[in-house]
């Protein structure tokens, strides 16, 4: 059995809860979190969310506790991020799922869209990170930081051009953060999932290439939810400032749209 290292630590997710029709990030990073042994917080504003991960979590023999805060308000970050400590002694691994992405035209895009996207995307995840770098710092401890980024942030975001910068924002944020903070101990990465929908988690492993976005397959929830588990865990001890792409391949294809069925026309160029 791997031992990822997170027996008796202190986790903090933010956006635990699951969604109905959304891949469920943080679910599933808080379900393998505890499974790993680590005890989780889990933060939402929603109350009835953050209450069935607890108790799903719970229900497997793990441990967590619920934190209700709107992690868009740095006031009610600093106070999760209190009660938190308050309840676990300090913090040593911090995830942050939360985003939403807004879709519009660039020309028909509106002020108000944009900050909310910015907010949603960005500022919350700073607001977050800030706050448990204050006190990772003060523990001494070292500790671990994963915010959940996206394929947006590193391509063209179409139609939804926010989000895109403020994943991309995420991105450099978390690489700023972990250069200034490795001095603690204190690594910071990010994952970039792709197109991932919910309801494929029992997708055919038999069945490759099955649509012409993802060369391999696309991707599940529960394989972001492994990307932030083994960022958080020992097994990434030495890895800080990344950004783990989970997408299938769909940013690896070539351009050139070259298929096995054209490729004899090629041949003798």
């Amino acid at each position: 059995m791997i031992d990822f290292g997170l027996a008796g630590k202190r986790a903090i997710i933010s956006g635990a809860g699951y969604i109905p029709g959304r891949a469920g990030h943080g679910r599933h990073s808080a379900l393998l979190l505890a499974e790993a042994g680590a005890t989780v917080a889990c933060i939402d504003i929603d109350q009835g969310r953050a209450r069935d991960i607890v108790a799903e979590i719970q229900s497997q023999g793990g441990k967590a506790f619920s934190v209700l805060a709107d992690m868009t308000k740095p006031d009610e970050v600093n106070r999760a991020v209190s009660d938190v400590v308050r309840e676990l002694g300090g913090i040593d691994v911090c995830v942050d799922i939360i985003g939403k992405a807004t879709w519009n035209a660039v020309e028909e895009f509106t002020d108000e869209q944009w900050d909310q996207a910015i907010l949603n995307n960005l500022s919350q995840a700073f607001y977050l990170f800030r706050a448990v770098s204050r006190q990772m710092i003060a523990q001494q401890t070292g500790g671990s930081m994963v915010a959940l980024a996206s394929v947006d942030g590193i391509a063209a975001s179409g139609f939804h051009v926010a989000y895109g910068a403020a994943k991309a924002g995420l991105i450099s944020m978390a690489k700023t953060m972990a250069d200034e903070l490795g001095r603690f101990g204190i690594r910071v990465n990010t994952v970039a999932p792709g197109n991932v929908a919910a309801g494929n988690e029992d997708q055919n492993e038999d069945h490759w290439a099955v649509d012409t976005l993802n060369p391999l397959l696309a991707p599940r929830g529960s394989d972001v939810g492994k990307a932030v588990l083994f960022l958080s865990s020992d097994l990434a001890a030495r890895i800080t400032g990344q950004n783990l792409v989970v997408d299938g391949g769909a940013t690896i294809k070539s351009l050139w749209g070259i298929t096995p069925e054209v490729l004899p026309l090629f041949k003798d160029f």
